[in-house]
């Protein structure tokens, strides 16, 4: 059995980890790519389209303003060297389109981050997730040591 906590950033991103693998898991950055600034700024938007066009709104046709690209910036800690638990998006985006770069606190110690889009929720919590059998996106991370604290940018796909 084993416990797992879903960290909810306030943006609509959920990570979904196996406690005994990750700890102090936090989002340092989220930026909409299509305007470069955070995922829940919608200034850009304004108030009114110039000319006075009230049937101008520049939203989906579903009146959200759902993400295209997230350019997402995540801190965690590994907490065990030979991490096979992956760290899932449950909620928030559809797929990892690329992992950018990443760097870890921890000298001299390797650290290899692997992505996939076929991860599966656990069926509670105390099911750990899964990086295969689904169709979520998930970061698999192999760590050389243990508790080695890794910055990770990943571009997501918002769901």
């Amino acid at each position: 059995m084993v416990a797992t906590t879903t960290f909810t950033h306030d943006k609509g991103l959920s990570i979904k980890v196996a406690d005994s693998d990750f700890t102090l898991v936090s989002v340092l950055a989220d930026i909409d790519m299509r305007q470069g600034t955070p995922v829940d700024e919608t200034t850009w938007l304004g108030a009114t389209y110039p000319g006075a066009l009230d049937s101008f709104e520049p939203q989906q046709t579903d009146r959200a303003n759902n993400g295209g690209l997230r350019l997402v910036t995540l801190s965690v800690n590994v907490v065990q060297a030979a991490t096979v638990e992956p760290l899932l998006f449950s909620a928030g985006a559809s797929k990892i389109l690329g992992i950018v770069g990443y760097a870890s606190a921890t000298a001299a110690k390797d650290i290899t981050i692997t992505m996939t889009n076929t991860g599966l929720t656990g069926a509670d919590a105390t099911v750990a997730p899964l990086a295969t059998g689904g169709a979520l996106p998930c970061l698999i991370l192999d760590s050389e040591s243990a508790n080695q604290v890794v910055q990770v940018t990943v571009l997501l796909l918002g769901a």
